[in-house]
């Protein structure tokens, strides 16, 4: 049974890779997207919404870019939660984000596995039309005991 799950995921990865490289042929990288989310959890959710913040940080440009949000997943998780970091890089056709470029919604699907520092991916798509992020984001916790596997959805806004 796991074994047919994580074939399908990789499965999933390779067609979104080959699909995505395509579509960001004409783009360039322009910086990286880090969401921290730091509120304690512990339980068997078969749902979650915790509290993120996310910095910008682009190539050309020194000035950040801060946007908060709520991580809503649909699934089933369990076990203890402490800090989540997730990481995307970014793409755009002319190489800068303008301020409050990255406002929208984000959705796709979550794999984590975490004892002590675990470590996990996500599959995200959507965002606004003139910005790309990295269909596969990388993830990183600390203190957790958990597994969790299901759907994301995000909506980031411009922090003020």
């Amino acid at each position: 049974m796991v074994n047919i799950h994580f074939c399908s995921l990789a499965m999933c990865l390779l067609i979104l890779q080959v699909s995505t490289a395509h579509a960001q042929s004409s783009y360039i990288q322009t910086g990286t997207l880090t969401c921290i989310i730091n509120v304690p959890d512990k339980a068997i959710h078969f749902g979650s919404a915790r509290p993120m913040t996310c910095t910008l940080r682009q190539k050309r440009h020194p000035r950040r870019q801060r946007y908060k949000g709520i991580l809503k997943k649909y699934g089933v998780e369990w076990g203890v939660f402490t800090r989540t970091v997730m990481r995307w890089k970014v793409y755009t056709r002319n190489g800068r984000v303008r301020r409050g470029g990255l406002q929208g919604s984000y959705g796709g699907v979550t794999l984590e596995g975490a004892l002590g520092r675990g470590i996990g991916g996500n599959i995200i798509s959507g965002g606004p039309d003139n910005v790309a992020l990295s269909p596969l984001g990388s993830q990183t916790q600390s203190g957790s005991v958990n597994v969790t596997t299901g759907m994301m959805h995000f909506k980031l806004k411009l922090v003020r």
